[in-house]
């Protein structure tokens, strides 16, 4: 089962308790579910727009994916905790793009790091960054597949 999110809509500003967004779920390439939350601490509200129910999804979640453990407690891995990890996973992806605008992003020794250009030319901050270690990924520079390692990195603990 192939599930993504798509449309997301966010409000930094509202997301008080909770991240506040809108967004479709889609399934196997078809609209699914519409999930939303309002920021202010409660659940996710799914609405159902498509063949699968929650149920269905939620069974098959538990069955492929990890349990999660919070606080050493596991819990059921359901469409909400799914939608959660999407969704943290694309807000770090705009967020990536976003700071890739002023800022030299490398992934040094398993981490994530940002130089920022300031008054200093791109090329003079890439250089010298890899001058100190040759071994950096310039996510500036890597595509699709750099920017997906970082996100392996900074989504590994949700």
């Amino acid at each position: 089962m192939q599930i993504e999110l798509r449309n997301i809509e966010y409000s930094e500003a509202l997301s008080i308790n909770s991240t506040a967004y809108a967004a479709e779920v889609w399934i196997d390439g078809e609209l699914a579910f519409r999930a939303r939350n309002s920021g202010t601490g409660g659940a996710d509200f799914i609405t159902r727009q498509g063949r699968p129910t929650e149920d269905e999804v939620n069974a098959w979640l538990k069955a492929n994916r990890p349990q999660p453990v919070i606080d050493g407690v596991r819990i059921d891995h359901d469409l909400e905790w799914e939608i959660g990890l999407l969704l943290n996973r694309a807000l770090e992806h705009r967020r990536l793009i976003e700071l890739m605008q002023t800022h030299l992003v490398t992934i040094e020794h398993g981490q994530i790091y940002q130089y920022p250009f300031g008054r200093y030319a791109r090329a003079n901050v890439r250089l010298a960054v890899l001058r100190a270690n040759p071994d950096a990924i310039i996510l500036n520079d890597a595509g699709e597949a750099g920017l997906h390692m970082a996100l392996d990195i900074l989504t590994a603990n949700h």
